[in-house]
Parts: structure tokens; sequence; C-alpha cells
């Protein structure tokens, strides 16, 4: 009798502990016919693990976090998450819109940082799964009231990891509102593509579909100025190793960010998904990240201000620039540069976007 071979695309549920508040977390392992493997918990919407081959067919886990989701609750670093209401940072907490002024809650000196103390990421969300021949998926609900953190509008969220066997990982994102209101929403995974305990990644090179930048303050705000990349340190548009600039304190930007921490303004072909907008390489692994989005704005971020102080999985010490961050966002664009009308969302029109995170080997 000849018997059929076991169904490799799945998804297992696993508890993840309990929060402060007693309600317990979930954990969702997605595994693909390739053997790649996804986990992610409904606390926070946070990717917890990657694991991928390397050119020996070694799998290793490629994203910096926990392995408690006590951890991620007292986490400062948005280890994984997804970021909301307002991915980035608002000055004093406060925007005008339709001539309105709202006032945020702050959660940093002289800002509200990535949506408040209690944004998305530090929300239980509701969790379904789902999965066929070729793919699982989980969705995640939440609807964040009216007033939270100093928003406007009730907003239902909703967001799908999608992994498929041909080791793509695709994010949706979904928002309605009942009020005018902003979102801006990104995933906000720390990549180590040599694996999340082996070092810095100085040596990863970056590739970044964009011919310009926008330069930052000395308070790590945009200026408003939109930059050519040409002959300056932030000239991804080949792929660069992120060693030769990053500690270039010659240049302002490092300077400022201590590191690299701006916006790319995405070019054209980008946006349409035709083309990869960032893409990441460990040569020493053969690992390559490519990563498609139709947000016309992206961060590249150097983990320069992780200080040693967290413990992440496996008991690993994270260390300054142990990772970097590739981040889609809405929040600028070539016509409008900064902008919170680019953020702008009403009750007539949702939101929708699609980042897609692809793996594999140079």
């Amino acid at each position: 009798m000849v018997t059929s071979p076991p169904h490799l695309v799945r998804i297992i549920e696993d508890s993840f502990g309990q929060l402060s508040n007693g309600e317990s977390a979930s954990l969702f392992t997605l595994t693909n016919r390739q053997g790649m493997q996804v986990k992610i918990t409904n606390f926070g919407g946070i990717i917890v693990s990657i694991l991928a081959h390397d050119k020996t067919q070694r799998l290793a886990d490629i994203v910096l976090g926990y392995d408690r989701v006590s951890d991620y609750e007292k986490d400062s670093y948005y280890l994984g998450a997804v970021i909301g209401r307002y991915a980035g940072r608002i000055e004093q907490g406060q925007f005008e819109l339709d001539g309105e002024l709202h006032q945020l809650k702050l959660n940093a000196p002289d800002s509200q940082l990535h949506g408040g103390k209690n944004a998305l990421n530090k929300q239980l969300w509701q969790a379904t799964t789902s999965q066929n021949n070729t793919s699982s998926t989980v969705t995640l609900t939440y609807t964040s009231p009216d007033g939270e953190e100093g928003f406007p509008g009730e907003v239902n969220f909703t967001v799908t990891y999608q992994f498929t066997d041909n080791n793509e990982l695709i994010v949706e994102y979904f928002a309605n509102t009942t009020k005018t209101t902003i979102v801006n929403l990104t995933q906000h995974s720390y990549f180590n593509l040599a694996g999340h305990d082996s070092g810095n990644i100085h040596h990863h090179q970056v590739c970044i579909n964009a011919d310009y930048f926008l330069p930052m303050s000395e308070k790590a705000y945009p200026t408003g100025e939109i930059k050519s990349v040409a002959n300056t340190a932030h000239d991804f548009t080949q792929a660069s190793c992120l060693t030769t600039n990053i500690d270039n304190t010659d240049d302002e930007q490092i300077r400022i960010g201590q590191g690299f921490d701006n916006y790319w303004l995405l070019n054209e072909n980008a946006l349409a998904l035709n083309e990869f907008a960032a893409q990441a390489i460990d040569e020493r692994s053969g690992r390559r990240l490519t990563i498609y989005t139709d947000q016309p704005s992206m961060i590249l971020y150097t983990a320069n201000y992780i200080d040693g102080s967290h413990y992440g999985k496996n008991n690993t010490q994270y260390q300054r620039r142990a990772a970097l961050c590739l981040e889609p966002q809405r929040a600028n664009n070539k016509d409008k540069g900064v902008n919170i009308e680019n953020c702008k969302l009403t009750p007539q029109q949702p939101f929708y976007s699609q980042t897609r995170y692809v793996f594999d080997l140079i």
C-alpha cells in the first residue's frame, strides 16, 4: 500500500505564557515544505522567530526576540512588533488635522513614539488561523477605542501573516475608522541574517531602491528637506556594505543617528511592487532578504540604541547594532515630504497595505 507523504504546511498553536493582567498569549508556529519556520504571537502581532537555511542548509533564527511573552511586555526596543497607530515620532505629541489640534499622550521626553505607551505592540490581538496546500496564515484583529493614546476615532485593525512554500512572508494591513484620524503602520523586526546571536551586522550588504532620503535634525525629526542620496553615505542604490559608512561621523546624519536611522523615499518602480524596495545580504551565510512593499518610504535602522541591557532568546545579550530594521511606512513621500496628511484615514477610505519578505540564498 502506498501512503501519502505528510502534509508539511502546518500551523501549531502553543501557549506563550501569561501577561501581567493574567491574560494568556499564544504562539503560532508556521512551517512550510522547505523546512522554513516563522513564529508569531498574538501579543503585539510580534514575529518572535524566523528559521532560515544558510548555504549549507543549516537553519538559524534570524530575528531578535525573547523566549517569553512577559519579556515582550517589558521590551522597549519594539522587537518584531506591529507598530501603530503611528510609526515614528510626533513632536510634542501634537498634530493638526482638518483644522483641529490633537494632543497625544507622550511616551518620550518631547514626543509620542510609535503610537504611545499602550500602542498596538502592547495589545493582545484576537487570532484565527487558516492553511491550504501552499501556505498558512495567521489573522490578527484589534479594535483601538476612540481616544486611545490620544488618537481620534475607533479604529479596527487587521494584520495577516501569510507564510508560503516560496519562502515568502506576506504581511497585509487593514484599518477602518469611525472618525478622521491618522494611521501609519509598519513591522519592526530586527534582522541579523547570520543569526540573532551572531554579533553585529556591520558586514551585511544593503540595497534600497531610493534616490532620495530625508535628513533629520539633532532631535531626530525630519527637517523637511528632501535630499539626493548621490555622493552621500546614504546611497544604497547599489548593494553597499554597512561597515563602509556606519561609523562615518564626518557625515552629520550618521553622527546624529549614531549609525543609520533615516527615511528613504522609494522610487516609483518599487511602489508598483514590480521591483524590490530593499534588500539585505549576508555573504558569509549566503542568506538574502528581499522586501517588496506598496508604501512610499522605508526606514533603515541599524539598532544603534540597543545597549546590552536586554537578554533575548537563549539568554543572548543583545549588543549595539546586533541587527537591522527595514521598515516600510506611509508617513513620507516625494510629493509632500513630511506631512501628516500622508497618513490621513477617513471613514470613507479604509487603509490597506502589503509588504512581502522573500528569503533566499545568493
